[in-house]
């Protein structure tokens, strides 16, 4: 599959470190991106990784947090997916590789902090999409976000897990409130939790042009969507679109770290978008727990963590 993109990491205009991080891989054997500079990706039959990752904690401790997640998500995708032969056909492998990925991720970030005092309580989001096939499997951590642009109309893939749109959800708050609100940034999901994760993840059928973007809170909760609508569809390429949202977060406050990494589908394989083509847009339900650990072994070997 032909993908255009870019990827870029900023650290604001007020804080001193930077706890994002971005991460690009092939699944199939190339050395993962990760805050690296771009280069040519080959996309073979296991498809591409993108994730963003927003760290928290004190120290240089959401620094690791959210290197650490990107890491482990794209280790453990590349040896129970990237890897596999005869059922690289089989979505359900795919997307249950993902999910335990997250969580192991998750797992990784939770040794760390445990093995490190001056790390306790560090965390991350993460915002992750495997490009397969023609179609993106999104796993959802917390209040980083992926959006797909499609015949000039943004659309939010993702919803955040945070305190705010939870009462959104309840109707305590409309989303116009929750912007402002001063605890949108109280995430309610976060790797590194000791608390069982609840993953999201979607599916979402890929058209000829789409843009998908995937972007920590400290873009879009300085750049509207409107705002993000517009930069996107001016046809420029993925390297200029997001420098022009990153200057827009800046000049917003860049009250965040900011990052962002965008793919640009031009790959004649895809089919055109029909006009006024409604989103194919799933949120499969996936089994957890031992369940889930007896069919990795069935296609993996070995048992459960």
């Amino acid at each position: 599959m032909l993908i255009d993109y870019a990827a870029i990491t900023h650290p604001g205009k007020v804080r001193k470190n930077n706890e994002d991080a971005y991460l690009l891989s092939a699944l199939d054997g190339d050395e993962p991106i990760i805050n690296g500079p771009a280069r040519s990706l080959k996309v073979g039959e296991s498809g591409l990784l993108v994730a963003v990752a927003d760290g928290m904690g004190g120290a240089a401790a959401g620094e690791v947090a959210s290197r650490e997640g990107l890491a482990a998500v794209s280790l453990f995708l590349f040896g129970h997916w990237g890897q596999l032969g005869s059922t690289r056909d089989r979505e359900d492998v795919l997307l249950e590789a993902l999910e335990t990925a997250v969580e192991q991720a998750s797992d990784a970030v939770l040794r760390y902090s445990d093995d490190d005092r001056t790390a306790r309580g560090m965390g991350s989001t993460l915002t992750a999409a495997v490009i397969w096939k023609g179609s993106a499997y999104v796993a959802q951590i917390g209040d980083s976000r992926a959006y797909l642009l499609r015949q000039g109309v943004l659309h939010q893939i993702t919803e955040d897990q945070t305190l705010v749109n939870d009462l959104v959800a309840q109707g305590s708050l409309t989303r116009e409130q929750a912007r402002t609100h001063p605890q949108r940034n109280m995430i309610t999901q976060a790797l590194g939790s000791p608390q069982p994760l609840r993953v999201v993840l979607s599916r979402l059928a890929l058209r000829r042009g789409d843009r998908l973007l995937c972007c920590s809170d400290g873009l879009h909760g300085e750049v509207t969507d409107v705002q993000i609508q517009d930069v996107l569809t001016q046809g420029l390429s993925p390297r200029r679109s997001l420098e022009l949202l990153v200057d827009e977060a800046l000049a917003h406050g860049g009250r965040d770290n900011i990052t962002g990494v965008l793919l640009t589908l031009n790959d004649p394989g895809l089919p055109l978008p029909k006009p006024g083509e409604a989103l194919d847009l799933i949120h499969p339900s996936l089994t957890r727990g031992k369940g889930l650990w007896d069919r990795f072994r069935r296609f993996f070997g070995g048992g459960a963590p």
